[in-house]
């Protein structure tokens, strides 16, 4: 395995365990309140990828918007994981990649491409077997994490509309930043905050505001440019597959069958609307 692949792999095996950290993370703190906490370090954290800190104010006219959509985003998931497993989680909300070509239609005119629909009506059925009867009911924590994958696929439209226009770096420390400030005036606003700062808490927003933020940025930053982005798009839709792995561990909770099933069906949909967009690209 050569090290540009190690380290992508690395990649998605941080963002796998985002997921089971939330979760335990939420034993300790409330949901919006976890978040804006995480959001926060991942900003600080942020500021050492940061040659320039001078053009910081040039990328708030994209980062405001920008922060509320993925404010909205791990919002709405982690509000999915107070209910729902590590694993179904992830699966729901790798959904997103399938979702993409709708956004970009609505916003962009995008035309939609057959890989794309085709990914679309893959991860659909798989979405149902995940969640029927034989794979553990559709609940409530399902559709929060449904919404996520819904504003994550609106926040890649995004990026790729705003992204190309300022420095990758100055928007990734004012975008969390502003993720942050939503989410703490959110908990303020709408829940009953609650915080005991214990081992178990330090833990998970060390994992999520430090190693899945600013150390997974600087992995793909130093190593996806040396990978062909059909590989790369191969190798990030492990992250399902790494968060059912550390469920089963921690948590020792394990998808049936057809919950299994559901999930590679949404990983076969996410792959052919990636790779597929990847290679008209």
């Amino acid at each position: 395995m050569t090290r540009p692949t190690f380290g992508l792999l690395a990649v998605s095996l941080l963002w796998g365990t985002t997921f089971v950290a939330v979760k335990s993370g939420l034993q300790d703190a409330s949901p919006l309140l976890f978040v804006g906490l995480r959001f926060g370090i991942g900003a600080l954290a942020s500021l050492a990828l940061l040659p320039h800190r001078e053009r910081l104010a040039s990328t708030l006219r994209a980062a405001v918007p920008l922060g509320l959509v993925l404010a909205a985003g791990y919002a709405t998931q982690t509000l999915g994981l107070q209910t729902s497993s590590p694993a179904r989680s992830a699966f729901v909300t790798g959904a997103n990649v399938a979702i993409v070509p709708l956004w970009g239609m609505a916003l962009l005119g995008m035309r939609a491409r057959p890989f794309s629909l085709l990914g679309l009506g893959v991860v659909l059925p798989g979405l149902w077997l995940l969640t029927s009867p034989g794979g553990n009911a559709w609940g409530v924590g399902d559709s929060w994490t449904l919404a996520c994958a819904v504003f994550f696929a609106l926040h890649v439209v995004l990026v790729n509309r705003w992204g190309p226009q300022h420095e990758a770096s100055a928007l990734l420390v004012t975008q969390l930043a502003v993720t942050a400030a939503v989410c703490l005036g959110a908990a303020a606003l709408f829940e009953a905050p609650r915080i005991s700062m214990t081992p178990r808490l330090a833990l998970a927003l060390a994992v999520t505001g430090i190693l899945a933020t600013t150390g997974t940025t600087w992995l793909q930053l130093r190593y996806q440019p040396r990978v062909e982005p059909t590989r790369a798009a191969l190798i990030y839709a492990t992250e399902p597959v790494f968060a059912a792995a550390f469920s089963l561990w921690i948590f020792g909770e394990a998808l049936p069958a057809l919950g299994w099933l559901g999930g590679a069906l949404i990983v076969a949909g996410t792959l052919v609307s990636e790779v597929g967009a990847r290679r008209r690209s």
